[in-house]
């Protein structure tokens, strides 16, 4: 099986560890948004993503299974596991960018699977679209 495969196959894997690993820990998350860190935002803070940006994002959005916890709008997605991203004052590129990279309770780390760009790319996505 080459390593393209095994990720694809993995991912489903995965993504039910996060959600019984955060299920577990469902008590203590806090949607508030953490501190702002050092790394740049995918966008200049007064620009907006522009429609390749906005396309690749979803793309990310839907390949890595986020529908399946999240809910948004903009992607089609109704997942009930993890917090709405629609409506969600939390939602900056800064903080989806750290629980995409890190993981916080039930959300798992993405950072084995995907680039830094690739983060920055649905982190832009995501804080452009989610309704707020």
């Amino acid at each position: 099986m080459s390593s393209r495969a095994f990720v694809q196959a993995a991912k489903p894997l995965l993504a039910a560890v996060g959600v019984v690993a955060g299920l577990a820990a469902l008590g203590g998350v806090s949607l508030a948004q953490n501190a702002p860190d050092k790394v740049a935002a995918a966008v200049p803070a007064a620009g907006a993503p522009s429609a390749a940006v906005l396309d690749k994002g979803r793309q990310i959005f839907t390949d890595y299974g986020c529908a399946n916890c999240h809910s948004l709008g903009d992607a089609g997605a109704t997942g009930h596991v993890g917090p709405s991203l629609d409506g969600n004052p939390s939602i900056t590129q800064d903080f989806v960018r750290q629980r995409v990279t890190d993981g916080q309770g039930m959300m798992p780390s993405f950072a084995s699977q995907l680039t830094a760009d690739e983060i920055k790319t649905l982190a832009s996505y995501i804080a452009k679209v989610a309704a707020k």
